[in-house]
């Protein structure tokens, strides 16, 4: 293909990805697929789908992938189109705002004194004295100001605001850094729930490190009812203890990008299995199922305060251990071939010649275990996006051009001037400074 070819279909495609009809239409888009995201339950299992929507809504929805709408194509292509329509937009405008803020210019000829404008012819008043209040008058209201002498004509250049210009590509950069960030977590972040009794030590799945819960309290309102829990954790790496922490909701600890955030709490049962001469000991979480050896599993549920309703059901009367008990569940494969509610320290026969003892009980805390490595772009985007927008909203240019004539017996003034948001506050300002002490006696010349 020619050169000539190629750089013309780099132009199409230039021109296509700075475009605002195609940033509104893949936005419009992005839009109504995160509207469908929300509408339809997402990750759940095929049959839930195939119950709640029937058999050929249930197959749109797995062939578009609706089920999973964030992780899909039909999202992330979109939101990656879009990324790089923002970084076009960002380049293709970056050099000419760059040069509004660090560049200027001065107006040499009387002609080019358009769009607001005043002038004013100064009697007895020394031209290079008269400049100087201007630029003094200018630096009062917070411009910067320039000057030049050219040809015995003096020149003046003043702009306050000159930042504001940035305003839109801030916001612009702001939403890419905003979106990189999520797709980063997305792709490489990583959460979880991990329960550590009392005393133990677990590790902290795909983080690297475990963690040893030291402690746990619990502080209670005068009801009864839980006001704060806390644990004292210990993170353990390669063998090594590196640090401690008391953690409580709302107060979580940090090490190595993971987050370990306080989100539960419960009961553990310890006890022994005796099975053909041999002891398995075991920690089970109050009401979770855990192997045991082979495919036997245990499901223990433990009452700390053991009471029974009038239909003798059983129950707990607080959650603090009074008088505890433990019910179970010993099952092989699907089949439950023992089930009883014992107390602590009684060898219970469950069959086959299996011995099941419940040793002890113990607090342990509910960890939600957290890894977003794209945090730190997000609030980077988000930082960007306000000040782009402060900067867009509230910083406003404006820009002051002028000529010192010197004329016989004094001098005239011209003054232009451009504020596209408020050009009659700008107006009003050119009048003022027109109308400084230093500048003497004045006769006023017609407007321009």
């Amino acid at each position: 293909m020619p050169l000539t070819d190629q750089t013309g279909i780099t132009r199409i495609i230039w021109r296509g990805l700075v475009s605002m009809r195609l940033a509104l239409f893949l936005l419009l888009f992005i839009a109504g697929v995160a509207v469908v995201g929300t509408l339809i339950p997402q990750g759940n299992p095929p049959a839930f789908y195939q119950y709640a929507y029937g058999s050929w809504r249930a197959g749109i929805i797995r062939f578009f992938q609706l089920n999973s709408v964030f992780r899909s194509g039909v999202f992330l292509v979109p939101t990656f189109l879009l990324t790089i329509s923002l970084l076009a937009c960002v380049a293709d405008r970056w050099r000419p705002a760059w040069r509004q803020v660090s560049t200027y210019h001065y107006r040499y000829h009387e002609e080019d004194y358009t769009g607001i404008t005043t002038s004013k012819s100064l009697v007895t008043a020394n031209p290079r004295e008269t400049l100087a209040a201007l630029v003094a008058a200018c630096r009062r209201r917070h411009y910067r100001a320039f000057t030049e002498v050219r040809e015995e004509r003096l020149y003046l250049y003043a702009d306050r605001g000159r930042c504001g210009v940035l305003g839109s590509l801030l916001t612009h950069l702001s939403v890419v850094l905003i979106v990189t960030g999520g797709l980063y977590s997305g792709l490489a972040g990583f959460g979880g729930y991990v329960n550590i009794p009392a005393g133990a030590t677990v590790a902290i799945p795909r983080a690297g490190f475990a963690a040893r819960l030291d402690a746990f309290r619990i502080d209670y309102y005068s009801d009864g009812t839980p006001k704060q829990y806390y644990s004292t954790l210990t993170v353990v790496d390669a063998g090594r203890e590196v640090e401690q922490r008391v953690i409580a909701v709302n107060s979580p600890l940090t090490y190595k990008g993971v987050t370990l955030y306080q989100a539960g709490y419960g009961w553990a049962v310890d006890g022994v299995l005796k099975i053909q001469g041999r002891e398995i000991q075991f920690t089970a979480p109050d009401r979770e199922t855990i192997p045991l050896t082979g495919d036997l599993r245990l499901k223990a549920v433990f009452y700390p305060d053991y009471v029974t309703d009038p239909a003798g059901h059983p129950g707990s009367r607080s959650s603090r251990p009074a008088n505890p008990r433990v019910g179970y569940f010993l099952l092989q494969g699907e089949k439950v071939i023992s089930y009883s509610l014992v107390g602590l320290n009684e060898p219970l026969a469950a069959g086959n010649g299996l011995i099941l003892t419940f040793t002890g009980y113990r607090q342990y805390t509910g960890l939600k275990v957290t890894h977003d490595p794209g945090i730190p772009v997000v609030y980077a985007g988000a930082a960007f996006l306000l000040l782009g927008l402060c900067l867009s909203f509230y910083v406003r240019r404006r820009q002051i051009w002028g000529m010192v004539i010197p004329a016989e017996g004094g001098c005239r003034v011209l003054l232009a001037g451009a504020a596209p948001r408020q050009p009659a506050g700008l107006a009003g300002e050119l009048e003022e400074l027109l109308e400084e002490p230093l500048m003497g006696a004045a006769v006023p010349a017609k407007k321009l």
